[in-house]
């Protein structure tokens, strides 16, 4: 008998595809579930890709605010969903949950009294599966991208994602250079990822040190969609601890992480292991997550032995 399920993961961007392994399970647990998220417009088109998903709620955060939170809220008080699972556990999706009129609500952190009714989800989902055995939990939206056209025509294509959200997390600009100028061998197309002025900055320091036709830069040129869509064509990425690594994990793309300051903690090891490599810093202070740190030890992590991984992946 069909349920209807109201799946709530509104942000951030890794957030979202973290979640989507969940929804993915839940689906292969309980095929009669209608599974309908509800994420902020930003996300919708991501998540509207997904297999698994049947129905999307937007909620244009930036837009409508707490209005377009309490209209949405009327709307879902009238659909007469069967289930809630509310995968932030946050002070909104809390109230959002209580007042839903939804009479079985699950959720990820049990955090208030009565905002919730389960809070074990063996029922929901396999739980003896493991998010690090999972090949690819990320389907990538159609999206019609425009990427300019040069005379490198590389067998392999390499995703570069320069930036980060902290100075402290990004690869150096030297690092990207010297890794640039290593690939740049006519077999690598190398594709710059990433969005914001900082990085588009980035970008161009690494085309004027690198002048080279198989270097592409898309910074600053592509939606979040059409970024997903753009890693899924790479054979290997190359990033830091940032959203794109997780989506093209998640694509199922090989993927070289270099960690420094945000190194994960033992909880994740196996899913960082189920990279196609990973780097550490060699500060002995690696996984500190003092983001203000004046020391940029990601420049411990070396442009030959990122290259080496790379090229061991696509032999």
């Amino acid at each position: 008998m069909e349920k209807k399920v109201l799946f709530l993961r509104f942000s951030s961007l890794g957030d979202v595809i973290f979640a989507n392994y969940t929804a993915m399970r839940i689906k292969e647990k309980h095929p009669e579930f209608h599974l309908t998220w509800m994420t902020d417009s930003m996300y919708a088109g991501i998540v509207r890709a997904q297999p698994w998903i049947d129905d999307v709620i937007e909620w244009d955060r930036k837009n409508t605010g707490n209005r377009g939170y309490r209209e949405i809220l009327k709307k879902v008080r009238s659909m007469g969903f069967d289930m809630l699972i509310d995968m932030h556990g946050s002070d909104r999706s809390s109230l959002f949950s209580l007042f839903s009129g939804i009479k079985t609500r699950y959720c990820v952190n049990h955090r208030f009294p009565f905002t919730h009714t389960n809070f074990d989800f063996s029922d929901l989902m396999d739980m003896s599966l493991d998010i690090a055995d999972c090949p690819k939990f990320l389907s990538a939206p159609p999206a019609d991208l425009k990427i300019p056209q040069t005379g490198c025509h590389g067998r392999w294509s390499l995703g570069l994602a320069i930036g980060a959200s902290a100075a402290v997390k990004r690869w150096p600009i030297v690092r990207w250079i010297e890794f640039c100028r290593l690939a740049s061998n006519g077999e690598y197309m190398l594709y710059l990822i990433g969005s914001g002025s900082e990085e588009v900055a980035m970008a161009q320091e690494i085309i004027n040190g690198v002048p080279s036709s198989c270097i592409i830069n898309m910074v600053g040129r592509t939606s979040i969609t059409e970024s997903i869509t753009l890693a899924a064509q790479m054979d290997v990425v190359i990033s830091g601890d940032t959203g794109i690594m997780h989506i093209a994990r998640a694509l199922g793309v090989p993927v070289v992480g270099l960690f420094g300051p945000n190194f994960p903690g033992v909880e994740s090891k196996r899913y960082v292991d189920s990279l196609g490599a990973r780097f550490v810093c060699r500060c002995p202070e690696a996984g500190c997550e003092k983001l203000q740190c004046s020391r940029q030890c990601l420049e411990d992590i070396s442009a030959v032995e990122v290259w080496n991984a790379a090229a061991r992946i696509t032999a």
